[in-house]
């Protein structure tokens, strides 16, 4: 039997949440687009320039900083591996959704789109979240360069949430 590590554990936890994710979506695809509805308006205001980039960028920094802070404190636990893995499968089961209903209502301009809603923060994002995923269980004092580093970076992927992506869509769907 081979004997897996823990960055394989994190990478199946998050195909398994993609998985997971997919399923939900086509069982569950009126409600989603519904619900999916609140934050399409606030995007899609910023984009088409009747609705305030601040608020996207306030709303994207509220989610941002906690998903952040749940994986820093996850990673402090006892159970700091399995709750990282809890938290990769959450993430591929957002994607997958996001995907999912996006495909579902622009075909397969669903995936333009999809990437370029999510794809300028996510280079922002990842360096900071791997390396909270990585150093989870160590109980290891992060120096502070690196939280400085990890700061910039969220701020930088807010700031594409809140400028980059919406121009990005607003070239898309002019189309």
């Amino acid at each position: 039997m081979l004997r897996k590590r823990y960055g394989d554990w994190l990478l199946a936890a998050l195909a398994a949440g993609a998985v997971a994710g997919t399923v939900m979506a086509n069982l569950l695809e009126p409600q989603l687009r519904e619900q999916a509805a609140g934050m399409g308006s606030l995007l899609a205001g910023s984009v088409y320039g009747n609705g305030s980039r601040l608020e996207l960028m306030r709303a994207a920094a509220l989610q941002r900083l906690g998903e952040t802070v749940l994986l820093w404190g996850a990673g402090l636990t006892a159970a700091a591996r399995p709750l990282c893995c809890l938290l990769a499968a959450y993430l591929g089961c957002s994607a997958a959704v996001v995907l999912s209903v996006l495909t579902c209502e622009k075909g397969m301009m669903g995936l333009a789109v999809y990437l370029a809603t999510v794809l300028p923060q996510a280079a922002c994002y990842l360096p900071v979240w791997l390396f909270l995923a990585g150093a989870a269980g160590r109980r290891m004092r992060i120096p502070i360069r690196y939280v400085l580093a990890g700061a910039v970076l969220l701020a930088a992927g807010i700031w594409c949430e809140g400028v980059i992506s919406p121009w990005l869509l607003r070239g898309l769907l002019r189309r």
